[in-house]
């Protein structure tokens, strides 16, 4: 069965796609519902797979310091504290398989040489001889490395570097939603005045309405860019904080952040606010719409799939064959097994380095959104109380609005 669905699906995709470009533009409606209705049969037939090291620990890695937490990140023996706990480091333990491989082939050229080429010496340093006389030693010369690394480090740099561009313009998009949200519940709270909704019960209603609609399509937007493990938090926050079939409407909408902003400008609509002040808040939405969109096109679209694949078989060849350029340099060591670490050593810190940019391709998990979430929340309540700290009679009295 499995088997026949991976066929039927190889031969419908390629026609999908044909025809969804088209030049007349005519998408066969019937031929892409096949082929969603196969790969979710494939996708519910898959194994479930293991959570790696590195997914499991993104979540550790949300940091959001505060003054004492720099204090410690500038002491100045930090240096011996990262030595120390290198081989507890996540990106240590991310990188394990891909350094024992390196670690293995180094081990096995040591071995090889000793065995069948060099001989080997015991540890009173008594050399014996090879078990088969080879012509000449499993080993490379050291110039093709010495060629090639500068274009290893340009690939990993260039890489690294968008990796890193793309997480500091998510923590960007989710510093601007932030101030947009909570100008939004400001202005909410501060201009709905006595004058324009004499009704206190009915005004602090609306400002709570639009408080709580500006937080939850932040919380819109992380669940949308967030993993599946989240979905469950996130209706019953939906579902405890809006309205039932609001509620249910957002959780069934196939683009909540969308939805949520919809509801948001629907709530900002029952407030008594003047022309201008309702474009003033208007400002705001459009605002958010256009980060929401920014934040989509980072989650969706990767550094080019290209060049990271070229990248990570560039450096997994150059690390794999590394040791065959190491084993002559380390002669004098015993056997010259100092190779082995050598190579285990320089992978380390090379597929680190490789590691290190595939977990900021993603930033989205490994950004505090659910604390920059819950900063708004709290701010948004603050709003509302410090509306109702007024009495009506200190509102100031209301100009008629020249725009």
């Amino acid at each position: 069965m499995k088997l026949s669905r991976c066929i039927l699906s190889a031969i419908l995709l390629p026609t999908a796609t044909v025809t969804a470009f088209a030049p007349n533009g005519v998408v066969n409606t019937q031929v892409a519902k096949s082929v969603t209705e196969s790969s979710t049969a494939l996708q519910a037939d898959a194994p479930i797979q293991k959570p790696t090291y590195g997914e499991e620990s993104r979540k550790y890695r949300r940091t959001v310091f505060g003054h004492d937490d720099w204090v410690k990140h500038r002491r100045p023996d930090r240096f011996v504290k990262n030595l120390s706990t290198i081989f507890d480091s996540g990106v240590t333990q991310g990188t394990r398989f891909e350094v024992s491989c390196v670690a293995g082939v180094a081990t096995f050229i040591a071995f090889w040489n000793s065995f069948f080429y060099e001989g080997f010496r015991d540890l009173d340093g008594v050399l014996h001889d090879p078990i088969i006389q080879l012509a000449s030693p499993l080993s490379l010369p050291a110039m093709p490395f010495t060629v090639s690394v500068s274009a290893l480090a340009l690939l990993i740099t260039f890489r690294t570097n968008n990796a890193y561009q793309r997480w500091f313009e998510a923590r960007r998009c989710w510093g601007i939603i932030n101030t947009e949200c909570r100008n939004v519940a400001r202005m909410a709270g501060a201009w709905c005045v006595p004058s324009k909704e004499p009704n206190r019960a009915k005004r602090v209603y609306d400002i709570r309405r639009v408080s709580t609609a500006s937080w939850i399509f932040m919380r819109c937007l992380q669940r949308h860019v967030g993993g599946p493990d989240d979905e469950a938090d996130f209706q019953k926050t939906v579902r405890e904080w809006v309205p039932p079939e609001e509620a249910e409407a957002m959780i069934a909408a196939p683009h909540r952040p969308m939805r949520g902003l919809y509801y948001l400008s629907r709530c900002i609509e029952r407030l008594p606010l003047t022309e201008r002040q309702r474009i003033e808040v208007d400002k705001s939405c459009v605002i958010i719409g256009d980060i929401c969109g920014a934040a989509e096109r980072i989650y969706g679209t990767p550094i080019p799939l290209m060049y990271t694949r070229h990248t990570s078989r560039f450096l997994s060849t150059w690390l794999l064959l590394l040791p065959l350029a190491l084993w002559e340099p380390f002669g004098k060591s015993w056997n010259h097994w100092e190779v082995v670490p050598a190579s285990a050593l320089i992978s380390l810190f090379l597929f680190g380095i490789d590691e290190l940019s595939i977990q900021l391709e993603e930033p989205f998990s490994i950004l505090p959104v659910a604390g920059i979430v819950n900063g708004v929340k709290n701010l948004c309540e603050s709003a509302v109380e410090w509306h109702q700290e007024y009495a009506d009679e200190e509102y100031p009295a209301s100009v008629e609005d020249p725009w």
